[in-house]
């Protein structure tokens, strides 16, 4: 007889994240289409825009209300998108 694993299995809210998890930053597969969030990006074509600090090709989604990434490999993580105030 085989056991499942899921019936071995036993969770404890007591359980943090690991160090190795605990680096790590979050991807960023679109963000609000407002006037801070278009400063990190230059202007390119009719609705493209290139993340300054990356050179990721995103782009005004069809709703205009978010921004978001022509290609899947394109992602940002939380530290590209730091925008210094003014």
């Amino acid at each position: 007889m085989s056991d499942d694993i899921f019936e071995s299995f036993h969770w404890h809210s007591a359980i943090g994240i690991d160090a190795e998890l605990d680096g790590r930053k979050k991807f960023v597969t679109r963000v609000p289409n407002t006037r801070k969030a278009r400063s990190m990006f230059t202007a390119s074509g009719s609705n493209l825009l290139i993340h300054k600090a990356t050179k990721a090709l995103w782009k005004v989604s069809d709703d205009e209300q978010t921004i978001e990434p022509v290609f899947s490999t394109d992602v940002l993580n939380e530290n590209d998108l730091l925008v210094e105030e003014e």
